[in-house]
């Protein structure tokens, strides 16, 4: 027996003791004495009534003597997870070897899991009840554990459940009104394909939902209508890349472009379906429940963690340099110097300077250009540390084009210390600095800053009030063009702490704009909304539901042709066929009335099966690669027909180029010879290397010839005991479709688990 979990499992909740202070008065009536009982407490009194409703509905064996549990209180609801084990010894260790576990709150069972730590492997078998009886089983449970469940309940069997390997059956659980889904109403419930016995249960409900009549809902065409007269789209610029071959090279590149696209705005798009108006859901939640409010921070700053050392001392004079150690020279001295650049950096107006940094990193790295090429930069960093608790360390960072020395992109920060006496506490205006962000703007890119608007606002950053970020987005020709976005931080004092920026010299179709309404149209031509039930719950745990149209807002439109597109700016839907739908394969049509009909549909149902048309050809010969499919399936282990007939490997004389074609003997018949030739392989792969000896072997069988390709496998594999004794053998008959399916199906309904080289005898 293998332990799986033992006894003491560390809680999945936190649990919370109460602990009345000593200083507290005792009620008047209440004597607190070594030999008097302490009166039972709320919390104990909830859960004594838990467990009594839980055990109420299922039955806990008396054997399962060990109990656990955790708790957890949230908004006035309580929810218990308890935990019943059967306790079991093995080599001296106590340990668990059963375990149930439940999970409930308000009189409502949400969770059940029943654990086993000695699960073995399962044979290859067949389902002792049918799927009908597996689904009455599966339900019958779950009224069990909630008898008092309101909704229409749908199940749905996981069809990976027809399987040979798996001794669970899986329902899906959803809920639907009026015909219609209901959204956070599902959950699963999965039971014993041989005992009907409850495995496994989860589910979420809302069994107090007042459900919107949805025979008053507006139809499909008429909230259609509403939306594409009132929905609300957005237009802006969007880049794209696509593939063209470079004219010197011949090689494909890489090239942007830029496209005015239409987006649905802010994803506005689920509707009442009794109104056509957009759902009132969000705002009810933001009004009656508390919500965690997440802060979308964006990051900034240098991100290059490029080790590079400070500049160092001139050598003396040394001319032994090679030509290519000359040209990197050569071009070294091209760039700016360090001393250019750290001028240039001290007197910049908006980077303030402290003489008390040192150089920390130097080094050339590269940047991106406007034109999308990447460029050399000097990358200069610097920092003054100090375990001076009245100093502050500062930290700045500095990349310049490595030709003109025009600053790129930099950034500065502090860490103050405890009793420094520089620390920024006063909180940032917006207002105040918007004029300096605006100034700094243009300080570093000059006449392109009049193409960006500022956003309006200053995003705190994320552990202070004394600084921020100030966005701005790039506009043309009224729209903008999202990819292209400038950042200037700033501090209460006015401090520009750093900049960055992206832009692209590329060309902007003019947007000449189909009208939205337009746009739509198109849209609904081709696609419709989704109806269904969706809502929330409160801090008390009552339902509120909605009855909406969904118009998914993952939607991306060419906004001079109205044509949906890809998210790589290619037209979505194309005039080429679509692919049907693989049709599910319904029961070979040439078995009715077959010996072995019975058998073949039993592993058709459990998707063993030889062909994948129509007609099974029951009496014709199975093919080797047909019959390792088979074994796969039925057996769920690999036969090493990949080994036995590898792939025939050929290598163009011209080109040399090396190509593959599947081994035709798989498409060969099986004969019992070739069936010798698997099994040895699996019982024995040292065996089947010596068998493949040519000229060595006698004959093992006299209607045998020596000269057969099988005849040593033949010999070892009589030896070895794989094939039955008798003075001759029929290597060359071949086994039918149906007869290979039969003996299969004998396999599985046996309860002996044989290795796989005796599935068949031999």
């Amino acid at each position: 027996m293998k332990f799986g979990k033992f006894i003491g499992l560390t809680l999945a909740f936190t649990l919370s003791a109460a602990i009345l202070p000593a200083n507290l008065p005792c009620p008047a009536n209440t004597v607190y004495a070594a030999d008097t009982e302490k009166a039972e407490s709320a919390e104990a009194i909830a859960m004594r009534n838990a467990i009594a409703d839980v055990k109420k509905r299922m039955n806990i064996p008396k054997d399962f003597d060990g109990f656990d549990y955790d708790t957890r209180t949230s908004y006035d609801t309580t929810y218990y997870r308890f935990t019943w084990s059967k306790t079991v010894v093995e080599d001296g260790i106590e340990g668990t070897g059963e375990e149930i576990t439940v999970e409930y709150y308000n009189g409502f069972i949400n969770g059940y899991e029943y654990f086993n730590c000695d699960r073995t492997y399962r044979k290859p078998a067949f389902s002792k009840l049918t799927p009908e009886e597996q689904t009455a089983c599966a339900k019958k449970h779950f009224y069990r554990l909630n008898p008092d469940i309101k909704g229409n309940v749908v199940f749905e069997r996981s069809s990976s459940d027809y399987n040979l390997f798996s001794n669970t059956a899986k329902y899906n659980i959803h809920r639907e009104e009026y015909g219609i889904g209901l959204y956070k109403n599902s959950g699963y419930i999965t039971v014993d394909k041989d005992t009907g016995d409850l495995v496994e249960f989860s589910l979420d409900w809302w069994s107090d939902a007042v459900i919107p009549d949805a025979s008053k809902r507006l139809s499909e065409s008429e909230v259609i209508d509403k939306f594409i007269k009132g929905g609300k789209m957005s237009a802006s610029y969007e880049l794209f890349r696509k593939y063209e071959k470079d004219p010197e090279t011949d090689e494909s590149v890489y090239v942007p472009y830029v496209m005015a696209v239409y987006n649905f705005y802010n994803g506005e798009n689920l509707l009442d379906a009794f109104t056509g108006e957009y759902t009132t859901m969000y705002d009810d939640k933001e009004r009656l429940s508390y919500t965690d409010a997440y802060s979308w921070g964006r990051d900034y700053g240098d991100s290059d963690e490029i080790v590079c050392g400070a500049p160092s001392a001139e050598d003396d004079e040394f001319d032994d340099f090679s030509e290519a150690e000359k040209a990197a020279l050569e071009k070294e001295n091209e760039y700016i110097s360090y001393e250019q650049a750290l001028k240039i950096i001290k007197d910049d107006e908006f980077i303030v300077w402290d003489d008390s940094l040192v150089p920390a990193k130097n080094v050339i790295d590269f940047y991106t250009d406007d034109n999308g090429d990447n460029q050399p930069c000097r990358c200069l960093k610097f920092e003054f540390t100090s375990e001076d608790e009245t100093k502050d360390c500062i930290y700045l960072t500095v990349k310049l084009d490595a030709y003109s020395g025009k600053i790129i992109t930099f950034n500065k920060s502090y860490s103050y210390g405890e009793k420094s006496k520089n620390k920024n506490t006063a909180p940032l205006s917006g207002k105040a600095a918007e004029g300096t962000i605006k100034k700094a703007a243009e300080h570093f890119i000059g006449e392109k800053a009049a193409e960006y608007r500022y956003d309006g606002k200053i995003n705190l950053d994320a552990y202070t009030e004394s600084s921020g970020t100030g966005y701005f987005t790039r506009y043309v020709n009224g729209l903008p063009a999202d990819f292209d976005t400038m950042a200037v931080r700033i501090d209460s004092r006015g401090e520009v702490l750093g900049f960055r920026h992206t832009y692209h010299a590329l060309e902007f179709p003019e947007p000449k704009l189909v009208p939205e309404n337009k746009v739509m149209q198109k849209l609904f031509e081709r696609e419709k909304p989704s109806l269904y039930y969706t809502g929330f719950t409160d801090l008390q745990l009552t339902p509120h539901v909605y009855l909406t149209y969904n118009f998914t807002s993952g939607y991306s439109f060419n906004a001079l042709t109205g044509e949906r597109i890809t998210s790589g700016g290619k037209p979505y839907y194309t005039d080429e066929a679509t692919t049907e739908p693989e049709k599910q394969q319904q029961l070979y049509t040439d078995i009715k009335g077959h010996r072995y009909e019975k058998e073949i549909t039993e592993l058709f149902r459990y998707n063993v099966r030889i062909a994948s048309g129509e007609k099974l050809n029951p009496d014709g010969a199975i093919t080797i690669k047909e019959f390792g499919r088979l074994c796969s399936q039925a057996y769920g282990e690999n036969n090493y027909l990949s080994y036995i007939y590898p792939d025939i490997k050929h290598v163009d004389q011209d080109t040399g180029e090396v190509t593959y074609e599947e081994n035709p003997m798989l498409y060969e018949k099986l004969t019992l010879g070739e069936l010798a030739k698997i099994y040895l392989y699996n019982y024995d792969v040292n065996y089947y290397r010596a068998a493949a000896l040519e000229g060595i072997y006698a004959p093992p069988y006299k209607n045998v010839p020596q000269s057969d390709p099988n005849c040593g496998y033949i010999a070892i594999a009589k030896a070895t005991g794989l094939i039955r004794d008798g003075e001759e053998f029929a290597y060359d008959k071949c086994i039918s479709r149906g007869q290979c399916l039969k003996l299969m199906y004998d396999y599985i309904s046996g309860d002996e688990r044989k290795p796989v080289y005796k599935i068949i005898s031999i």
